[in-house]
């Protein structure tokens, strides 16, 4: 890392952008992004004009928590703009989640409630005996726990498949999407 700081410019000053530029852009394009190296990457990016590197740190940056984003870009050092880009997007990011589990939740609240108006809830048989205790979440029990586990996905599986008989009836929003929009809440929480 700390050669490809000063790499760059060298290549261009001596002209050898083949054998040395574009090694540098592909070490920074596959250099895993980290809160300790994101902000030294994102510096490079906009010097050389590196689109995809840049991206591949907002990517990072955009699914941290304020809290792990603040320690990490340090707002304090920065001025009104940079701040303005950074937290909308988190912003947008966090929009881009709501506007897809909204309709998700809804649509699993909505047809819960179908299914035990109706007495049909007993389809739902399979529950996850490590994660679920009387048809609840245990309280102790992560979204990760759950997302990878083989019972909770076969579980939730079953379920989009019960209600989905019910899709004709009534305009619930809950489908195998689910399993997406829950791997990416997790992306969220770092």
């Amino acid at each position: 890392m700390e050669n490809v700081e000063d790499l760059p410019q060298l290549s261009d000053e001596y002209e050898v952008k083949q054998h040395i530029f574009h090694p540098c852009v592909k070490f920074l394009e596959d250099q895993p992004k980290t809160k300790e190296n994101v902000m030294k990457i994102v510096a490079l990016a906009n010097l050389y004009n590196l689109e995809k590197v840049h991206q591949g740190c907002i990517d990072l940056l955009k699914n941290m928590k304020l809290e792990s984003l603040s320690e990490t870009i340090h707002f304090q050092d920065l001025d009104e703009e940079q701040t303005q880009y950074y937290l909308t997007q988190r912003i947008e990011r966090l929009e881009t989640f709501l506007d897809e589990a909204y309709p998700q939740f809804l649509g699993i609240v909505e047809a819960l409630m179908l299914l035990i108006q109706e007495g049909n809830h007993n389809h739902l048989v399979n529950w996850c005996d490590a994660h679920v205790y009387h048809g609840k979440f245990r309280r102790t029990v992560s979204y990760s726990q759950i997302r990878d586990c083989p019972k909770c996905k076969n579980m939730l599986c079953n379920m989009v498949q019960v209600i989905s008989c019910y899709r004709d009836k009534n305009d619930h929003h809950f489908d195998s999407n689910l399993f997406s929009v829950i791997a990416d809440f997790s992306k969220l929480k770092n």
